[in-house]
């Protein structure tokens, strides 16, 4: 069983050689590794090609930027393995991880495999989290009835981990979502690809153990105090209507949840721009006018959690002042 480890990289020189040595040193010998280079502006590319140089199992792809999606895609496409794994380039993985997603492949023969994973702190702490949900094999009707009522967003706001790392996914099931999601996608792009992935899967397993180190990187996009596009929560809910099929379960109320709670994040970020307060205000109000926008506001609901229920009053009673002073102390 062979499995094809697709790595995006663009401007982490800093952490690459860790990431791929952990990925060459592998136990588990039957697989491939992409290193996409989506145009990265430093070492990067030398670094790539003097790797595919020494180990025969690594490929190596050139590119000019066109973002995460676009990196992924360009992996998929040449991926050949029963099974992909996405590892991102500032991360690293324990020498057993493509091992116990072996194991469990060849266990329950599993579409899809999930594990925990450590945040790793720049002083060098560890944090395990591991995956809430119960270890072991989930056949579709375990699926519907287990993952389905948060595999987008749960009315308090908990949701199935959308990442795509930490998880192995058949090849054939992961090509499908993963060419369908928009490279506009640059906030929520995982989840773009991954709750697809699960809707359409037979089965799953969880693994219950930590493999998977995800730096806490403060260069990352997400941790990065800029204002984030406008479109990414549209993008996202117009390519989830596209995918899955919402008329079924609650999937319509988890994706208003999901719209808001993504909307919200992205007007709190407006307010990290250098402009004047009122500037700033007078396009937040504009834009939430999106029907899009408007109609999730006035559709979702929440319960359970007053975080996410004041989240909710601050948009749609457009108490800005309120989002202003959470962007002030997030």
């Amino acid at each position: 069983m062979k499995f094809s480890i697709i790595v995006p990289i663009y401007n982490v020189e800093k952490y690459l050689e860790q990431c791929v040595d952990s990925l060459i040193c592998q136990t588990y010998r039957d697989i491939e590794i992409i290193l996409v280079d989506d145009g990265s502006p430093d070492r990067c590319p030398q670094m790539c090609d003097e790797y595919a140089l020494k180990d025969a199992k690594i490929k190596v792809i050139h590119k000019a930027n066109g973002g995460l999606v676009s990196a992924r895609q360009a992996g998929t496409e040449i991926a050949t393995g029963d099974y992909i794994v996405p590892v991102d380039g500032d991360d690293w993985v324990v020498s057993n991880y493509v091992e116990k997603f072996a194991e469990a492949a060849e266990k329950y023969n599993a579409d899809i495999i999930c594990c925990g994973y450590y945040k790793a702190f720049e002083d060098n702490r560890n944090l395990a989290v591991f995956m809430p949900d119960r270890a072991g094999f989930y056949s579709r009707e375990d699926i519907e009835r287990e993952i389905f009522p948060k595999l987008i967003q749960k009315a308090d706001t908990t949701y199935f981990s959308p990442n795509l790392w930490c998880k192995a996914f058949k090849r054939e099931l992961y090509i499908t979502q993963q060419m369908k999601v928009n490279p506009k996608i640059k906030i929520g792009e995982d989840g773009a690809c991954t709750i697809p992935c699960i809707y359409n899967a037979n089965s799953l397993s969880i693994i219950p153990e930590c493999l998977y180190y995800y730096r806490q990187n403060p260069k990352a996009m997400t941790k990065n105090k800029k204002a984030f596009p406008w479109n990414g929560p549209e993008l996202i809910q117009k390519h989830l209507e596209r995918t899955i099929d919402i008329s079924k379960f609650d999937f319509k109320e988890q994706l208003y949840r999901k719209t808001v709670h993504e909307l919200f994040s992205v007007v709190v970020s407006q307010f990290y721009r250098k402009e004047p307060y009122f500037g700033i205000v007078s396009d937040i109000k504009q834009q939430l006018d999106k029907e899009v926008y408007s109609g999730a506001i006035q559709k979702a609901k929440f319960s359970g959690s007053a975080k996410a229920k004041l989240m909710h009053f601050a948009l749609k009673c457009r108490v800005m002042w309120l989002i202003w002073l959470y962007s002030r102390v997030k």
